[in-house]
């Protein structure tokens, strides 16, 4: 089975990344509820398209359609403010 971030890659230097599990497989509602107003990015991958919502220079959530896992870069800088943010966002949409 191919994993869903085989190479994870930080948008920018220094950003760190964790893998996190939803409680339900994200859906285009999802990503257009993340996206808001912002523009849609997505890159190919073997495992499918990766949606990249890039969140105020907080957060990059990386995520695929129809996968209960998603990977989120932050910026360590901000503090606890990208973990907060992270929260609120996934209780909307995943609880």
């Amino acid at each position: 089975m191919i994993s869903a971030f085989p190479d994870p890659i930080p948008p920018y230097p220094c950003w760190e990344g964790r893998k996190y599990r939803l409680s339900r497989p994200v859906t285009k509602d999802d990503i257009q509820a993340f996206l808001g107003s912002e523009d849609s990015y997505v890159r190919e991958t073997a495992a499918g398209l990766v949606h990249l919502i890039h969140k105020y220079g907080l957060l990059e959530i990386h995520s695929i359609i129809g996968k209960r896992d998603i990977m989120v870069w932050f910026n360590p800088d901000k503090g606890a403010y990208p973990s907060e943010y992270l929260d609120a966002l996934l209780s909307i949409r995943f609880n």
